[in-house]
């Protein structure tokens, strides 16, 4: 049986269609929020990718560590009511070290580091569930994430990969917090 429908078969109840994203050098799928590369030896899963886990290439752990990893991500995720303070307090933090001015754009990766304990793909979890959410403005002012472009978007260590609904999504380098005027 292809590993299409065994995946199908692992994930019966969960609304999870798997889809095959890219077939070579190695079968690549799309299982809900996460990205499954199948080797020979080990399944990786990656989430706005980045590894989340890995596990042996057979439908049934590849669906519960598929499981494992997306309740590991939600129950981890910070509120957006939780989240928006910090990220508030860690972009000052950024701006303050590089003598830049409200507004100015932070690079998104040392706004990461201020806010300790978060894994690059939690980081982008939250920041994802954000703007799902709808929830960008902190004390007036609106998250305004830059998207990499050229060679910034290359270098990884300084990007963070952003997911939206359908796998699909962009790199960003940095944040800044602008004036937000409600609509009337």
């Amino acid at each position: 049986m292809s590993l299409g429908r065994e995946l199908l078969r692992s994930l019966a109840g969960t609304n999870v269609v798997p889809r095959l994203v890219v077939e070579r050098p190695e079968p690549e799928w799309r299982i809900g929020v996460l990205t499954v590369v199948v080797g020979k030896q080990r399944a990786r899963l990656r989430y706005a990718r980045e590894p989340v886990g890995s596990v042996r290439p057979n439908a049934r752990e590849i669906a519960i560590a598929w499981r494992r990893v997306v309740d590991k991500l939600q129950a981890r995720s910070l509120s957006p009511d939780e989240l928006l303070p910090r990220l508030g307090a860690a972009y000052a933090t950024v701006l303050a070290k590089h003598a830049k001015r409200s507004a100015d754009r932070a690079p998104l990766v040392e706004i990461r580091a201020e806010l300790a304990g978060y894994t690059r793909a939690q980081f982008a979890w939250d920041l994802a569930r954000l703007r799902r959410e709808r929830r960008l403005v902190i004390e007036g002012r609106r998250v305004d994430l830059g998207i990499a472009t050229g060679h910034a978007a290359m270098r990884k260590s300084r990007v963070v990969w952003i997911e939206d609904d359908r796998g699909g999504g962009a790199f960003y380098e940095s944040l800044r917090l602008i004036e937000h005027k409600e609509r009337p």
